[in-house]
């Protein structure tokens, strides 16, 4: 089985571009466009990590952001202005560095903070 990553944009553009690459780095993508979709997803779904665009509003960022702070899923934000995260299972990613700097540092977190969801995709993919 696929890690879940929770995808959130309300790009129209983008997001369909950067949810193709986490499927095709061989996550399972579930995209939602507002906080309060990605709240819902978060109450009845194992989700391994979470992705927010930086079109997501920043109350929004830190209420997702608290949820898997809580639920010790690790975020990715992605922000041109690399602010500091308080938190360190929130690490902030300039989406212009490319896709390879942002599904490396995805990888990394997951690694250090999700390990179970990494390990488990690992075993099943060599089955």
């Amino acid at each position: 089985m696929r890690p879940a990553v929770l995808s959130i944009s309300a790009e129209r553009v983008l997001s369909p571009i950067r949810n193709a690459v986490l499927a095709h780095a061989g996550y399972g993508v579930i995209p939602v466009a507002t906080a309060d979709a990605a709240l819902q997803i978060l109450r009845v779904r194992h989700v391994c990590a979470i992705v927010i665009a930086n079109s997501v509003p920043l109350p929004d960022r830190r209420r997702v952001c608290s949820e898997g702070q809580s639920r010790h899923i690790p975020s990715v934000v992605l922000d041109p202005y690399d602010q500091l995260a308080e938190d360190k299972s929130e690490i902030h990613v300039n989406p212009l560095d490319g896709p390879e700097a942002f599904l490396d540092v995805l990888a990394s977190l997951m690694q250090r903070d999700h390990r179970p969801c990494v390990t488990g995709a690992a075993a099943a993919a060599k089955l």
